[in-house]
């Protein structure tokens, strides 16, 4: 029985830490492409635009930058419009 509770609380450790690290990194600007695989950010985006003052359909839900702040929350930046928003790769920030 105390194996299977010390399994249990390792497993529950290593989830609990899987989820957090599906956070945007502080300090970057994301696309919102990126930022919608990288876990539930739907709700911000549409916040962030709609704070704004942005369109909140899908080309600007997926094609705008946002900049992640140190609490994990994002701020719109700019729409990336038809050039499209960039993958800036691991570590670093995208961009239009």
């Amino acid at each position: 029985m105390v194996n299977f509770v010390s399994i249990l609380a390792v497993a529950l450790l290593a989830v609990s830490q899987g989820v957090e690290a599906k956070n945007c990194k502080a300090r970057l600007h994301y696309c919102g492409r990126g930022l919608l695989n990288k876990g539930n950010y739907y709700d911000q985006i549409i916040e962030a635009l709609t704070g704004a003052g942005q369109p909140t359909d899908t080309d600007h839900v997926n094609s705008s930058l946002f900049y992640c702040k140190t609490d994990g929350n994002i701020i719109f930046q700019s729409y990336c419009g038809s050039g499209g928003c960039v993958n800036g790769g691991a570590g670093n920030s995208d961009y239009c």
